[in-house]
């Protein structure tokens, strides 16, 4: 599970068995975290799979599930709320119904340096998607992220063709925006 929260390669052998070891346990516990390692590790499998396939699909709903779960035992796991929308993601391969599970991994984490970074990416991608609520908090984030990782700030900015929503974001700020724009335009090398 480490490895996955540091976004590092699992091979599908050690995804299973960390998965069977978790259905293991929940025949005995019925903890959240079993059910949000649960939700992670059949997410991460079901990326592995080839989408559309019925493996695919049964690991995204098997993702969901776990997680709503996860929420239902502990309503404040950032994490699974965050991961609905992703599974949500994965398996409709657009941002349909997204928006209460992002703003739901607001309330909850708003400020935990290990989400905003998926979250935020999530946002940027599906920016258009979003109701203006989940867009200004959304925009928080923005001045947030450009605190604490500014060249992630700027990687997602490319990544996503989002200058002009993440300029907007920092106007409130100008000393935040000056900075953002030094590293934009100027040190395209150094981000």
């Amino acid at each position: 599970m480490r490895e996955i929260g540091r976004g590092e390669k699992v091979s599908r052998i050690d995804l299973r068995f960390a998965r069977a070891s978790r259905l293991s346990a929940l025949d005995w516990y019925g903890l959240a975290q079993f059910e949000s390692d649960l939700g992670i590790l059949n997410y991460t499998l079901a990326r592995t799979t080839e989408r559309g396939t019925d493996t695919h699909r049964k690991l995204i709903a098997g993702a969901i599930e776990a997680d709503l779960t996860a929420i239902s035992l502990a309503p404040t796991a950032a994490y699974s709320w965050l991961r609905l929308a992703q599974a949500h993601i994965e398996r409709d391969g657009r941002a349909a119904n997204i928006s209460p599970y992002l703003r739901m991994s607001y309330s909850m984490a708003r400020y935990d340096p290990r989400v905003v970074l998926t979250r935020l990416d999530i946002a940027l991608l599906f920016w258009n998607d979003l109701p203006e609520d989940v867009q200004r908090d959304t925009d928080e984030q923005i001045r947030l992220v450009m605190k604490w990782f500014p060249r992630e700030l700027v990687r997602y900015t490319r990544a996503r063709n989002r200058l002009a929503q993440v300029r907007a974001a920092l106007s409130v700020e100008p000393q935040a925006r000056a900075r953002f724009n030094l590293m934009y335009f100027l040190r395209r090398d150094q981000t």
